[in-house]
């Protein structure tokens, strides 16, 4: 075959060329190209030959507080984002290349979660379960360095005689004017009956880190039972830890939120928006 003249070889230079170049059409790009040609995007392949990024993006999860404030503060990018505080979710996002300032991409972010201790998540699994007497028994005992208070102490020796008796079998049970509740029972050890009573409070009091990392909250917790067939019953009912969670969580959020605006040693504030929702 006869190589192309240079009049035609120009042409087809043209018709190439023409056919290549992007064109702008009502807010929009096209691009003209033959058929089964494979398109491949080298935009990543060239930034990951690159010293740096192009720009910043990904998550960072962050394990306390004071991590997630020192990395707002390494930023700087008070002007392009914000700070998303979420109750439901019990998390802190910062979106550093937010929409503050114009369009942002919004995947450059750092996230504090609020975990729940383990001491916390073992009496809020519990709430509201029925444990026979010796499984109430251990449960307080081995939780016993949760338990605050007078009421608490009562409790453990209500947990300590039960563990330490053999064949009591309880009998009835009368309301005192304290407001404590005395369970009689009959107990036989080596073929010798005898009788005992114990006094169990109405309410006991946790002493608990709700948060890793955090600090310490009372819970009151209102102690249930139920006598059956010389059995007794128990379980308790934590009065409202949701909203002693929420309180917690609350304190996180006005951290933050403080910390935008003034610190305790002198430095700068950090400057970044605080929202209550969801990123």
């Amino acid at each position: 075959m006869d190589a192309l003249n240079a009049p035609t070889a120009q042409l087809v230079r043209d018709i190439t060329t023409i056919g290549l170049e992007p064109k702008a059409i009502a807010g929009t790009t096209h691009l003209v190209v033959p058929p089964q040609f494979q398109h491949i995007d080298l935009t990543s392949k060239i930034e990951q030959a690159q010293i740096v990024p192009n720009r910043l993006r990904g998550t960072i999860a962050l394990g306390s507080l004071e991590s997630l404030l020192t990395y707002l503060a390494d930023q700087h990018a008070q002007a392009t984002g914000y700070v998303y505080a979420d109750p439901d979710a019990r998390t802190i996002t910062a979106v550093f290349n937010d929409t503050k300032a114009g369009p942002g991409w919004r995947d450059h972010r750092a996230v504090f979660a609020a975990v729940l201790t383990p001491e916390a998540k073992r009496w809020l699994d519990k709430d509201g379960e029925v444990f026979s007497q010796t499984e109430f028994a251990e449960f307080i005992e081995d939780n016993m360095a949760d338990l605050h208070g007078d009421d608490a102490e009562k409790l453990l020796t209500v947990a300590t005689t039960i563990a330490a008796s053999s064949g009591i079998n309880f009998s009835s049970a009368k309301r005192l004017q304290d407001g404590q509740t005395q369970l009689t029972y009959n107990e036989t050890i080596n073929a010798t009956a005898g009788e005992g009573a114990v006094s169990i409070p109405k309410t006991f009091t946790l002493g608990l880190r709700l948060f890793k990392n955090g600090g310490g909250y009372k819970l009151t917790a209102r102690l249930k039972y139920r006598l059956n067939s010389g059995a007794v019953k128990f379980h308790y009912e934590l009065e409202r830890p949701e909203n002693a969670i929420e309180d917690a969580f609350t304190g996180y959020v006005e951290q933050v939120r403080g910390a935008t605006v003034s610190t305790t040693e002198g430095a700068a504030p950090l400057g970044y928006t605080v929202l209550i929702g969801k990123p």
